[in-house]
């Protein structure tokens, strides 16, 4: 079976739409739709963000199950010599198809080594309050300036996001971060205007930002009036609603109660058709424990 075919199959599995295929890994429906029409599979550069979407393995994409066995029978054979000589007897285009395939698990183990690292430095989960909303629990204070943020630790931080995206679950709208954010987050106008509680809720919210981009609601959309955003926002500006909770010890270091925060997602609608996180503004501390005991 062809890698197309193999995508169409577990697109018919999943119940999955060719435009939430799309969403999902940033490749346009008019693509996904020619590899069908031509019969021909996505470049190898897509084929991880693929994978991602479809929940599969490179494996199960690129190998059929009678290789899949073949392979388990006989890698005990396999040893480094073996590989060379493989190499070595094989045509230029074989040669090229095995050394991007090298490349791809390269790729992927260094995909795997950045999702360990950022779940070891994020202790963040998404709970429901008394009245069933979502609230984005950050357990973990990261940046705990007594009197003021420093806001390079935060810009430098928020640097290990860029190039991710993510999908908001009630629009199905899939957002990017862009290498705009570090600065932006951390440097704003809004972000110079904050000081204390809001300025240390903001700086701790940046642990949180795929979770609060995922339960976000309340999409609200504005026109671009801005020259300086006419290409970065060209398709205009959309807000939406999120919130996130931050922990609050006593003296001796005990857990004493959460602070629940409304936030503002500043998302910008670039030319290039995708939305791209620009900022997080209009920070407020509810006066309500809606998280309950």
């Amino acid at each position: 079976m062809n890698i197309y075919e193999k995508i169409f199959a577990r697109l018919e599995e999943l119940h999955m739409s060719q435009i939430e295929l799309s969403r999902r890994t940033g490749i346009a429906t008019s693509t996904i739709s020619d590899w069908r029409k031509k019969k021909i599979n996505p470049q190898a550069d897509k084929l991880v963000a693929i994978c991602r979407a479809l929940d599969m393995s490179l494996v199960d994409l690129l190998c059929d199950e009678e290789e899949s066995d073949q392979v388990t029978q006989t890698d005990y054979i396999f040893d480094e010599k073996h590989i060379i000589e493989v190499f070595r007897n094989s045509d230029y285009e074989t040669k090229r198809r095995l050394l991007r395939y090298f490349e791809l698990v390269e790729i992927c183990e260094e995909i795997n080594q950045e999702n360990e690292t950022k779940n070891i430095k994020r202790n963040v989960s998404v709970i429901q309050d008394v009245d069933g909303n979502n609230i984005v629990i950050i357990n973990d204070i990261r940046f705990k300036g007594k009197r003021s943020v420093d806001w390079k630790d935060v810009r430098e931080y928020l640097r290990e996001y860029v190039g991710e995206f993510y999908t908001i679950a009630s629009t199905g709208d899939v957002v990017y971060i862009g290498s705009d954010l570090p600065k932006e987050y951390s440097g704003s106008k809004y972000t110079n205007s904050i000081k204390g509680t809001n300025a240390k809720a903001k700086a701790n919210a940046a642990t949180g930002l795929p979770e609060m981009i995922e339960i976000a609601v309340g999409k609200h959309f504005r026109e671009n009036q801005e020259d300086k955003h006419k290409r970065d926002a060209k398709n205009g500006w959309y807000r939406y609603d999120s919130r996130f909770a931050l922990p609050v010890y006593d003296d001796k270091g005990e857990l004493e109660r959460y602070n629940v925060f409304h936030a503002s997602m500043l998302v910008r609608h670039s030319n290039d058709g995708k939305l791209y996180l620009y900022d997080v503004i209009d920070i407020k501390k509810e006066t309500s424990n809606s998280l309950g005991e």
